[in-house]
């Protein structure tokens, strides 16, 4: 008797959750940066809420196995540092904070002529990929397998504790 009602209790809940089309609540960040004589990288996550102390790590051109500067952004998801300007080429920035980040190059190339002083700074975004639903990555036959699992975990984890004890 337990078993059948568990055994619907289970197939119930393997038609809601192969139905179910919910959106997985997550975000991803985004980075801009701006370089004058430093750079200066604002973290938020894609809602806008600043990345607060989320952990940066920047690599030089020269090194980028090895960490040049590890630091944390500010209550506002910033960080302004001066990268040796000698070296030429992509400096990346690794930016994470609970699970979420991205990873953005910052060219720095040679040094500007006086024409070039004139331009304004340059906001350059990198966004993380966005997360997909869950429903949109997954076919039916996976959703049903799925579901199929679980309704057999349900079952098996019924019978076991409903059988006779000796």
């Amino acid at each position: 008797m337990v078993s059948k009602t568990l055994s619907k209790i289970s197939f119930g809940l393997m038609i809601f959750f192969a139905v179910a089309t919910d959106k997985v609540l997550a975000h991803g960040s985004v980075i801009n940066y701006q370089t004058k004589e430093s750079i200066e990288i604002e973290a938020k996550f894609d809602n806008g809420t600043p990345m607060k102390n989320a952990q940066v790590v920047i690599y030089s051109p020269s090194n980028p196995t090895e960490a040049w500067l590890t630091s944390n952004t500010d209550e506002n998801g910033k960080l302004i540092f001066s990268p040796d300007f000698s070296q030429q080429g992509n400096w990346s920035v690794k930016v994470r904070s609970a699970g979420h980040g991205t990873v953005i190059n910052i060219p720095i190339e040679s040094p500007a002529t006086e024409a070039d002083n004139s331009k304004t700074p340059e906001i350059i975004t990198s966004r993380s990929t966005p997360p997909q639903p869950l429903n949109a990555t997954l076919t039916m036959t996976q959703k049903l397998m799925m579901a199929t699992t679980g309704v057999w975990g349900f079952v098996g984890t019924a019978l076991f504790f409903s059988r006779k004890k000796d």
